[in-house]
């Protein structure tokens, strides 16, 4: 199974075996006006470029937090250190014999970090006689299914080193349902949000495992995530009650593979619902797991919320909104204030 944990990985092994061929074209590449950077239907450039936060990325790292993190690593500028423009600039990291003639290191996360080096497959991707495997054979990215879509995030969405962890990095957190309703979407058709929460908090999971075998302490995060998801079929079938990082990780995989194929239908999507609101009774007294099992289930009902139709709002009278702001500050968090907002949600046949 290949798990991209950095796009700095990612970009080590194109280094090592990519082709002549697998170069990076830059989203220059793709801005002709009879591709992507054309009228409705084939304005994706244009979205990326005015609404999607992915192209804005990069300028994150002039900020006066940035700098002090950067200081705190001993790197010199955020923007020019590999160590941030790894996920926020990616191309930068790119050598120049891996970019196409004349192309430039594009800032922010731009389309070939998710699609993959597009000097292969630019020009015949959207034939109508090509499938999508010989596209995936030329070297595009494999995004059709939730598995793989989490599995593109999560190098830069979940795993946050140690050190810049340490440096005062803000801790990450990733939920593949929401954050993709908050991307403007520059694709055909919709994503089932139930399926995709499901499969992307599994992969958060196999992810927070791997860190811990390697010595993050991610106990109280892993023990939530697991409680939560373990209130799911899927993943009662799937996760063992024992919180060892290697097997619960592998185990986690299964079940992200298992989300990812499975089907959702209304009657599964208001039952997950109901379920998940009556979590909040088994929150716990200890104020440390009660705030974890809270920062897990928030998002939880935002997704299965979505799937059910239910409207984003950031006005405080939306429980939704009202739960969001209660697990932002660990130190704020205050476990009855969370059950009165969450006795406010309204039940699966209202949304």
């Amino acid at each position: 199974m290949l798990r991209v944990r950095n796009v700095f990985l990612l970009i080590l092994c194109l280094m090592s075996a990519a082709s002549a061929a697998d170069r990076f074209v830059g989203w220059q590449g793709c801005a002709s006006s009879a591709c992507h950077g054309g009228g409705a239907g084939a304005d994706q450039l244009s979205i990326w470029q005015k609404k999607d936060a992915h192209s804005r990325s990069q300028g994150i790292l002039t900020s006066g937090r940035s700098a002090q993190i950067a200081e705190a690593l001993g790197v010199g500028d955020a923007w020019k250190s590999a160590q941030c423009t790894v996920c926020h600039s990616p191309m930068q990291n790119v050598p120049e014999r891996l970019l196409a003639k004349d192309v430039k290191p594009n800032l922010g996360v731009a389309c070939e970090t998710c699609h993959g080096p597009a000097e292969n497959w630019q020009r015949s991707h959207t034939r109508k006689d090509i499938t999508h495997a010989q596209r995936i054979a030329m070297g595009m990215h494999d995004l059709d299914s939730s598995y793989q879509r989490a599995n593109t995030c999560a190098g830069c969405h979940i795993n946050l080193p140690a050190p810049l962890q340490k440096a005062g990095h803000p801790e990450l957190r990733f939920e593949l349902a929401r954050q993709l309703i908050e991307m403007p979407p520059h694709w055909a058709g919709a994503n089932p949000a139930g399926r995709e929460w499901l499969t992307s908090q599994a992969v958060l999971l196999r992810e927070l495992c791997w860190q811990s075998e390697r010595g993050t302490d991610n106990a109280a995060r892993i023990a939530a995530l697991a409680w939560l998801l373990r209130e799911t079929p899927l993943g009662a079938e799937y996760l063992p009650t024992d919180l060892a990082p290697q097997p619960l990780r592998k185990a986690a995989d299964k079940l992200a593979r298992a989300a990812s194929s499975a089907s959702w239908n209304d009657a599964r999507t208001r039952s997950q619902y109901q379920a998940l609101t009556q979590l909040v009774a088994q929150l716990g007294e200890e104020k440390a797991v009660a705030f974890r099992r809270a920062e897990v289930l928030v998002p939880a009902l935002r997704a299965i919320a979505l799937a059910m139709g239910a409207p984003f709002s950031a006005k405080a009278k939306d429980p939704l909104a009202s739960l969001d702001l209660l697990v932002r500050i660990p130190l704020m968090f205050d476990a009855k204030k969370f059950a009165e907002a969450a006795a406010q949600l309204p039940v699966a046949g209202a949304l």
